[in-house]
């Protein structure tokens, strides 16, 4: 095995100070760099280079290791993920195994398979995009997570103050030939769908997800057959709930669930633009993005390089 570059963060919610040297002797030669030591991600090829390191490793949760994959996309490095984290959506996504030790086996073991990324008006993501009312909620909710339990008033306040939004979507293929899924919806609006043969559709929803992957957020399992080496996003419309309806369905797919039984409308699409008469807010793998109206997205096809299982 050629020597690694390995990032870690001790802020992962599963990193303890005794796994980093499990870690590094399951790996063999790496040299280890503290994300919060580093400052910016934007050094770590340059770093690896001047280490004659042949590939990088991230040791985290999902907002280290894609902060390490998007400067990792586009090249021939390989990126060897080594799950650290509260809900390790990516290397859920990824089928890789959860257990750091066990990780690190599928990097020592070599075998590297191309893996797609999601764009958002050429910014990266890996789980998904958010517009909506998810979006909305998401500061506020981050405010929660990190202990300010006083922000629980501003939250519902927000979500009660919450209006369904028109969404434009424009597809690169016909409507009835993207969609894929539409649950609990009417017959009158499903056969429309499936006769209509323009690539643009106005829909009201509470809220639009655009996913590279299955899980996001707290493993909510949005896009449960969702696969990232297929070339294709999957485009989730929550049209006819109500906001109480919207809470129970996150809640019964959460931590990977897969009970999928939404009022919802679904497309498969390689590119996509995403507008509106008034500016949503957007969130790229739940950090909010500011500026980000409208969002042309497409699926980028193979452009991270990842150690995982081979292809049985």
């Amino acid at each position: 095995m050629s020597r690694g570059f390995l990032v870690y963060s001790r802020k992962a919610g599963s990193f303890d100070p005794a796994l980093l040297p499990k870690i590094v002797a399951a790996l063999g030669d790496v040299i280890t760099r503290d994300i919060e030591e580093i400052g910016s991600t934007s050094t770590i090829l340059r770093d690896a280079k001047d280490n004659q390191c042949d590939w990088i490793g991230v040791a985290g949760g999902d907002g280290t290791v894609e902060s390490v994959a998007a400067e990792v996309v586009g090249t021939e490095i390989p990126l060897g993920i080594i799950p650290a984290g509260t809900f390790n959506n990516f290397a859920r996504s990824l089928d890789l195994p959860l257990d750091p030790i066990e990780a690190c086996q599928i990097v020592v073991a070599g075998n590297v398979r191309a893996v797609d990324v999601g764009f958002a008006n050429g910014h990266p993501f890996f789980e998904c995009l958010g517009s909506g009312l998810d979006a909305a909620l998401y500061p506020v909710t981050e405010e929660i997570k990190s202990g300010q339990l006083s922000r629980i008033l501003e939250l519902l306040r927000r979500a009660y103050w919450f209006r369904r939004p028109i969404f434009s979507l424009t597809l690169d293929r016909p409507i009835c030939d993207a969609l894929v899924h539409v649950a609990n919806e009417s017959r009158h609006l499903f056969q429309a769908l499936a006769r209509n043969r323009t690539s643009s559709i106005l829909l009201s929803a509470l809220m639009i997800t655009v996913s590279n992957g299955p899980f996001f957020g707290m493993n909510f399992a949005v896009a449960p057959h969702e696969r990232m080496d297929d070339g294709l996003l999957t485009v989730s419309v929550f049209s006819r709930y109500s906001k109480l309806q919207l809470w129970w369905h996150f809640a019964s797919i959460a931590f990977a669930r897969r009970e999928y039984r939404p009022k919802s409308i679904a497309f498969r699409v390689a590119k996509l633009r995403l507008s509106g008469p008034s500016k949503l807010p957007v969130h790229l793998d739940g950090t909010p993005v500011e500026d980000l109206w409208p969002v042309d997205m497409e699926c980028r096809k193979g452009v991270l390089r990842v150690f995982r299982k081979p292809v049985r």
